[in-house]
C-alpha cells in the first residue's frame, strides 16, 4: 500500500472513530459542535475517502462528454427512482408530503439529468 492511501486510510479511520467515540462523552456530543466544526468534520471525512480510495490507474481516458438525449434519460429515470426511495423512507417511518416528494424529486431528476449531460464514464 502506498503511503498517500495508508496516510487517508488511517486518517479516515481515526475521523470515524472521533465521530463515533464524540456521541458518548459529555459535552463533546456533534449534536453540541458549532455548524463550522460539523461542515469541517464532514469535508475532513470526505478529503481522507478521496485519498484513501483515489487510484489515478482507475480512471477512464475520457470522462466529459456532452450528450443531451443522456441527459433526459437519466432525468426520467431520476422519476422512477426517487418515488421508490422516498416510499422505501416511508416504510421506516419519516414523515413526507405529496409536495416534498414532488420537489425532491424534481429537484434530483434535475441534477441527474445536468450530470448525466455531461459525463460518459461515471464509474458505475
Amino acid at each position: 500500500m502506498n503511503p498517500r492511501k495508508l496516510f487517508g486510510g488511517g486518517a479516515f479511520c481515526m475521523l470515524l472513530f472521533w465521530g463515533w467515540v464524540s456521541n458518548y462523552i459529555e459535552g463533546a456530543s456533534q449534536k453540541d459542535w458549532a455548524p463550522f466544526w460539523q461542515l469541517a468534520y464532514g469535508v475532513g471525512i470526505c478529503v481522507t475517502f478521496v485519498i484513501a480510495f483515489y487510484d489515478r490507474k482507475n480512471l477512464p481516458a475520457k470522462t466529459w462528454d456532452f450528450n443531451p438525449k443522456r441527459g433526459v434519460l437519466y432525468f426520467f429515470l431520476g422519476w422512477v427512482i426517487f418515488p421508490v426511495l422516498i416510499g422505501i423512507e416511508a416504510l421506516f417511518g419519516t414523515d413526507f408530503t405529496l409536495s416534498r416528494m414532488v420537489i425532491g424529486t424534481l429537484a434530483m431528476s434535475v441534477l441527474i439529468g445536468i450530470l448525466g449531460t455531461f459525463t460518459e464514464n461515471v464509474g458505475v
